[in-house]
């Protein structure tokens, strides 16, 4: 790992511990055991050393995620589980997002905008596939479905904590109920199958 790394690694720890606002450069070179001015020689401002930082703690979820979803599931079960694992990180994305939008706005459209521009392309390749293996209808208007899809689930996210809901009725089950509803719509025979014995799984999971 080279000193940059290190820097980035150790920078998207204590904004993952203390936020956004609080990290300062001085703390952060105190801490690594270098100069502020190091600090500032690598990364040209705050802002460019928070920008990789923020990446860094981005692409640690989705690589988490990634790991989650290779295991013991295939097909839309994978996809399920890889959402609900982005609902069970959802606070700390909500924290995030929400003291970069208050204290750094440009920062907060520029990571945002690179967010959106990745989880559309991921989730676009990843219904192409399902379409491959016959479990998404090839009837199915693949860019439309992703956009209200992504900013549907965002949304849900986003309002983690307050969400209005039925008693009994956890936001992660919401959450779940929303997504495989909306898959339920656009899935063959055989995608509605998986799905069936996907919530029939986690209904045995439950008791």
């Amino acid at each position: 790992m080279s000193k940059r790394e290190k820097v980035i690694k150790r920078a998207s720890e204590m904004i993952a511990e203390l936020g956004v606002k609080s990290l300062r450069v001085d703390d952060l070179a105190c801490d690594l055991g270098i100069s502020k001015r190091t600090l500032y020689e690598m990364f040209g401002d705050k802002q460019e050393l928070l920008y990789h930082s923020v990446k860094e703690i981005l692409q640690s979820e989705a690589e988490e995620i990634k790991a989650k979803m290779a295991v013991g599931y295939s097909g839309i079960p994978a996809l399920f589980e890889t959402f609900d694992a982005m609902m069970a990180r959802s606070a700390l994305r909500k924290r995030l997002t929400e003291n970069l939008a208050k204290f750094y706005p440009e920062l907060y459209e520029r990571i945002m905008t690179e967010n959106r521009d990745y989880g559309l392309t991921t989730l676009r390749e990843t219904l192409n596939n399902l379409v491959k293996e016959g479990l998404i209808s090839e009837m199915v208007n693949i860019d439309l479905s992703i956009t209200m899809f992504y900013y549907t689930s965002m949304g849900l996210m986003r309002r983690h904590g307050r969400l209005v809901l039925p008693d009994g009725v956890s936001e992660l089950e919401a959450f779940r109920y929303t997504i495989v509803n909306f898959f339920r719509g656009i899935a063959t025979l055989k995608g509605v199958e998986q799905i069936d014995a996907y919530i029939e799984q986690k209904a045995k999971e439950k008791r």
